[in-house]
């Protein structure tokens, strides 16, 4: 099975999910559109993600140009973890992430 690297909790709940816990720590993940872009602008996926995929990275190195280990320390504190995780399959591959069914 292909593994893609993602940050999520142990509910397998992406760190974005609950915005409101997160928003301290990554507000500037929702500002710099270009660093940080949501699949839709991500130039070479340009759509939203499907209701069963889950984004993610498709390295460490593409994980380490998102999530600073400043931002991952204090994510882990939130209970949310950088994994390596199984998935079925990876459906898009972007410039900064990827989508992928489990």
């Amino acid at each position: 099975m292909p593994k893609i690297y993602r940050v999520e909790n142990e509910e397998r709940e992406g760190c974005y999910a609950f915005v409101e816990d997160t928003f301290k720590i990554l507000g500037e993940h929702f500002i710099n559109l270009e660093k940080y872009p949501e699949p839709l602008i991500d130039k070479k996926i340009k759509r939203n993600p499907l209701t069963e995929e889950i984004c993610g990275f498709l390295n460490l190195e593409q994980s380490k140009k998102w999530f600073s280990d400043i931002e991952l320390l204090e994510l882990e504190k939130l209970g949310y973890y950088l994994k390596e995780v199984e998935v079925k399959k990876i459906t898009a591959i972007g410039e900064r992430q990827v989508l992928a069914i489990r």
